[in-house]
């Protein structure tokens, strides 16, 4: 290997010309250095010019910098027609409607919702056969209702697999039944692709 000079301005450098004890770091960059043949020269920062000129950033003018940037452009959104939105909104419906029969036909209902009716407070009401509680849907005890909506809520193409958390968030928006939280949890953990 042909010798080489090395011209810096980092004097520190200098402190290894003396013999020291090496970290494992420094001991392995002084092994990696035996391969080359080199001499290390100090020379001041001011008068390494030809070195300065490559280090030194060249000055941008920024006061017209980032002006009128448009971030996200148009073209990066997806565009949704009219009719796929009324589509899906015709799929929701018709899946939640599905279900409020199914409840309308299943009368049964525990004794805290019996009693909340009861209390007229204005936070749980009857319309048309379906109770509302705090203006969330009311679920009666009967497992496949219960398990229809936790299917049709885990396993939506939109949403994915949300988890036990973001399931609940999003459950709790719209419906309510004694046990929700542990029903979501164990609909959960019984998930093979979990």
């Amino acid at each position: 290997m042909e010798p080489f000079k090395i011209w810096t301005d980092h004097k520190n450098l200098k402190y290894f010309q003396e013999p020291h004890k090496l970290n494992g770091q420094q001991a392995q960059w002084y092994l990696k250095l035996q391969d080359y043949d080199f001499m290390l020269r100090y020379i001041p920062g001011k008068m390494n010019t030809k070195a300065d000129i490559l280090s030194r950033k060249e000055q941008v003018n920024t006061k017209e910098d980032n002006k009128d940037v448009q971030l996200l452009k148009e073209e990066l959104w997806q565009q949704r027609t009219t009719a796929e939105i009324t589509m899906t909104k015709r799929k929701i419906m018709v899946e939640e409607g599905n279900i409020l029969k199914e409840i309308k036909r299943n009368a049964t209902r525990e004794k805290e919702v019996i009693q909340a009716l009861k209390k007229e407070d204005g936070l749980t009401w009857e319309e048309e056969g379906v109770v509302y509680i705090e203006g969330r849907i009311y679920i009666p005890n009967n497992k496949r209702i219960q398990e229809e909506i936790l299917k049709k809520n885990y396993n939506s193409v939109d949403i994915g697999h949300p988890g036990q958390h973001r399931m609940l968030e999003l459950l709790k928006r719209t419906y309510w039944w004694p046990g929700l939280k542990k029903n979501i949890k164990r609909y959960v953990q019984g998930c093979f692709k979990c």
